[in-house]
């Protein structure tokens, strides 16, 4: 579990953002103690999907794997505030 903590949120957060890896595994490691319940599901779904995945002689994984990416990308991104934008300019009417 620590592993997991420790990478739950820190490789999308370093593909997203210049940051260094000790901040990276730092957010990961809070935002796995804020959310306990939704990470410890994650991981179970995790270990689940690559267990079935790699029964029919791991071909299952081309289909798992891109799926596994997209979902862990999205979790982040509502796991981890965003960065703030560029204010809009105000339109005046």
């Amino acid at each position: 579990m620590v592993l997991f903590s420790v990478t739950f949120v820190s490789f999308p957060l370093l593909l997203d953002r210049d940051v260094d890896f000790v901040t990276a595994m730092i957010t990961s490691v809070r935002a796995t103690i804020t959310n306990p319940l939704p990470a410890i599901g994650w991981a179970i779904t995790i270990v689940l999907l690559l267990i079935l995945a790699s029964l029919p002689f791991f071909l299952g994984l081309v289909i798992v794997l891109p799926i596994l990416g997209h979902t862990t990308w999205h979790l982040y991104r509502k796991l981890v505030v965003s960065e703030p934008t560029e204010p809009t300019p105000k339109q005046y009417s």
